[in-house]
């Protein structure tokens, strides 16, 4: 699963509401919910695949994960 996200590590909790939400530990910024699990983590691969698009659409550089 680490190199779906180029790295970084993910963190998944349930909220108050009894969805799931996933999110980058280095950037908590980026995240995802769903109704289990794998759903929020499913549709954080696909918002971290539209975010890099985003950076190369605008020459931008994509963040990379730090290393340990």
């Amino acid at each position: 699963m680490r190199d779906d996200f180029d790295g970084f590590s993910i963190h998944i909790i349930k909220d108050d509401e009894g969805d799931y939400v996933a999110h980058f530990v280095e950037m908590p910024n980026v995240s995802a919910c769903g109704d289990i699990a794998e759903e929020a983590i499913s549709e954080l691969k696909t918002a971290w695949k539209a975010m890099k698009a985003s950076y190369r659409k605008h020459n931008e550089a994509i963040p990379l994960a730090p290393t340990h």
